[in-house]
């Protein structure tokens, strides 16, 4: 099939201004990019002066977490906003590689059975996710965690072998196409990874020419944790992504110093951190419970959490919090309070807020997320224009109802940044299309994505010159909402 596009203004995604031009689309390549209106196409897109820019990548998608990625393969929600590409495996979680068969972290937060798991490596479950004929395009990372729940199943430190037989896992998926791994050093059982650990993997995905994503060991030290995370850096000069540096209520001055440490690196290295622009987030509920509950594992959590020490704790702990307006994204094998502030869920079992909180993390096996408002907006808005910022819808590719709740600022994420920045002055819009499109390709190294420049796969958005709202989007040389899309599975090979 070809597809003309007349008369858009072409924003390339490299950072140039805008041109007015043609474009055209032959099978699933852009074959040729000017005057082409003699050219005759299977299918043609009126333009009307509209910009045509390169489809949107998010590098920090859930939609392997929620299961989604099977049960909505084709993510029209992510299709809507533009967003052509993710990558999943985020917060050291993912689907592979499974040494023993069982993804049990990602029962965190869905119900696997559900799913035939008829895999063990990561090419395996990505040859199986090619039979699925997905929406998207879709690649992923290596979740740290994932590997090392397979290796010790408790939380101790690796010894010498066991940290060789971790290295060679991480080296194996990253030669079968993974983007990087994924670090969660505050959560269950990122918070036994050592300095030496880290080194290990670390090493590995230098020498794959991947990218080390890396959460926070202390949200409420940002500084100190954002610190040790440039240190691994400098010493493993590998490419690193820091997850979970937020402008929080209460801490912006701890978050702008941990940013002030960012903007330091020197320009030989490559530091950056990732940012969702919105205020509403959804996170696992254990991380509003004292740190006992999110530092150890899952059953040692419960224990602790059910016990007098436990309750007294949590109740010392959120007592100055305001929880009423707090909802439940998604509780699993509760799906009766997802949708429900604590307000109600409290009322209804006839208890306060506190222990209405307690509950649902205990019934839920800790496994249940909430909808939570903690970011400072005006340090948020100030902070999008940052250099470093890799944007991201943090979204789940769920569908509505059943056994999630969808949070909206999740849904109008990259169209919302692009006004905001623009309208406050914080960026060009050329420079804004940038950032959400040949910046996080370059990164990650997505082949022939991200740019709209002859050669390049087509993967285009149209987005309207009055506002910025998406128009139309095409994956591979298919139109959304006219044909049936076909995503790529994305591999990796450094």
């Amino acid at each position: 099939m070809s597809l003309l596009i007349k008369g858009v203004q072409v924003i390339s995604g490299a950072g140039g201004g805008a041109y007015r031009s043609d474009v055209l689309v032959q099978k699933n390549i852009i074959s040729s990019i000017g005057s082409l209106k003699d050219r005759g196409a299977d299918k043609v897109i009126e333009g009307l002066g509209n910009y045509l820019v390169p489809g949107f990548i998010d590098p920090h998608a859930r939609s392997d977490h929620y299961c989604s990625i099977f049960s909505n393969p084709r993510q029209e929600d992510l299709l809507k906003q533009g967003v052509t590409s993710i990558l999943g495996g985020a917060c050291g979680v993912s689907l592979a590689p499974l040494l023993y068969g069982t993804p049990d972290l990602v029962e965190t937060w869905s119900d696997t059975g559900e799913i035939n798991i008829n895999w063990h490596s990561l090419d395996e479950l990505l040859t199986q996710l090619e039979k699925n004929k997905l929406g998207i395009n879709f690649g992923t990372l290596i979740g740290h965690s994932t590997l090392r729940r397979d290796i010790a199943s408790d939380r101790k430190t690796l010894d010498k072998k066991e940290l060789a037989v971790l290295r060679r896992l991480v080296a194996d998926s990253l030669e079968e196409g993974a983007y990087g791994v994924s670090t969660d050093l505050g959560l269950g059982y990122g918070g036994a990874i050592s300095s030496a650990e880290l080194k290990e993997v670390s090493g590995a995905i230098h020498d794959a020419g991947a990218v080390h994503v890396i959460g926070l060991r202390d949200p409420k030290n940002p500084v100190k944790s954002v610190e040790e995370i440039i240190k691994l850096a400098q010493v493993s000069k590998t490419k690193v992504l820091i997850d979970g540096l937020r402008p929080t209520i209460g801490h912006t001055k701890e978050f702008k110093k941990a940013l002030d440490a960012v903007r330091n690196t020197p320009s030989k290295m490559d530091v950056r951190f990732l940012l969702e622009p919105f205020e509403t987030r959804e996170i696992p509920i254990r991380t509003l419970l004292p740190e006992l509950a999110w530092k150890n594992s899952a059953d040692q959590a419960l224990e602790w959490l059910r016990s007098t020490g436990g309750r007294r704790a949590t109740r010392e702990s959120l007592q100055n919090y305001d929880l009423r307006s707090i909802r439940v994204a998604s509780a699993p094998r509760h799906h009766f309070l997802v949708g429900k502030t604590i307000k109600q869920i409290a009322d209804n079992w006839g208890i306060d807020y506190i222990d209405a909180i307690r509950k649902i993390a205990d019934i839920s096996n800790l496994g249940a997320t909430v909808f939570y408002s903690d970011i400072s907006a005006p340090t948020l808005r100030s902070t999008l224009g940052e250099k470093s910022a890799i944007i991201t819808a943090d979204a789940t590719g769920v569908r509505p109802g059943g056994g999630h709740s969808v949070n909206e600022s999740t849904r109008e994420t990259f169209p919302n940044f692009l006004r905001g920045v623009v309208s406050e002055g914080l960026l060009s819009l050329e420079d804004a299309i940038k950032r959400i499109t040949s910046v996080p390709a370059q990164l990650f190294g997505l082949e022939n994505r991200g740019l709209v420049e002859e050669g390049f796969i087509a993967d285009l958005v149209i987005l309207s010159k009055d506002n910025y709202e998406v128009r139309n989007v095409v994956l591979g040389g298919m139109i959304f909402g006219e044909s049936k899309l076909r995503g790529e599975v994305l591999r990796h090979y450094g």
